[in-house]
């Protein structure tokens, strides 16, 4: 995959993965930037602390980028699900990308697949799999320290495993959750799962931007035709 918009989208999920994995390692004032421990009902936000009597702010908050999500959608069309959804930045450039660079361009997967199990293709399948599965590692503890805090995720990882049974397994947990999302359910999620895909169809109107089959230019469809008569671009060029 090449072109300037694709550049552009892999600059602009760089930028959105790396706020991602520092954002719970970053300090402000002394106060976590982001900080969402719901187990202790206390919420930071941009380094401001905000406590249960506080909460309404944070929907109020979590209201208005839903709505700021649906103004966007009528205006723009699907330009958050192909930039800035956090399934199609993870997908695309990250798991997508290490699946091309061990594995090659679709028809070179096709071709694995099919193929019988030699030792190439246990490694190639080895080590795709193996990258997956600590990427979800990645995420996962990355999340969890947007909820109990660095300082307690480090804990966990430094100190005896057997002390920490509930956060490992809960790690576990969601690394199998995140890689089952990205290594097999993919994009069934963006069609299936996800409300806002559901949503899209009442968002779009006919100026709306998207990407979808133009009845009036595909059809009558079959083979290209050059000459097939006089009268417009219909006439010489009969797409099927």
């Amino acid at each position: 995959m090449k072109g300037r918009f694709y550049r552009w989208r892999t600059a602009v999920a760089w930028v959105f993965l790396a706020a991602l994995f520092s954002g719970p390692f970053l300090s402000y004032n002394g106060q976590p930037l982001f900080l969402f421990n719901v187990l202790e009902r206390k919420f930071n936000i941009f380094g401001v602390t905000f406590w249960p009597q506080d909460f309404y702010l944070v929907a109020i908050g979590l209201l208005a980028f839903i709505v700021f999500i649906a103004l966007f959608t009528v205006v723009y069309g699907r330009v958050f699900c192909g930039w800035a959804c956090p399934q199609t930045v993870f997908l695309e450039m990250v798991f997508r990308k290490i699946e091309i660079w061990i594995e090659g361009d679709s028809n070179a997967r096709r071709r694995l697949d099919a193929a019988p199990w030699t030792t190439d293709k246990i490694l190639k399948k080895s080590a795709k799999y193996s990258l997956f599965f600590l990427i979800s590692f990645a995420i996962s503890n990355t999340f969890l320290a947007y909820i109990i805090g660095k300082d307690a995720l480090l804990t966990i990882m430094t100190d005896n495993p057997a002390n920490h049974i509930g956060g490992l397994s809960i790690i576990l947990l969601f690394t199998g959750v995140f890689y089952t999302v990205f290594a097999y359910v993919r994009e069934y999620v963006c069609t299936t799962i996800c409300p806002y895909g559901r949503l899209q169809s009442v968002l779009l109107d006919k100026q709306s931007v998207m990407v979808a089959y133009d009845d009036v230019r595909g059809e009558p469809r079959g083979k290209k035709e050059r000459g097939a008569g006089a009268g417009g671009t219909r006439s010489l060029w009969n797409w099927r």
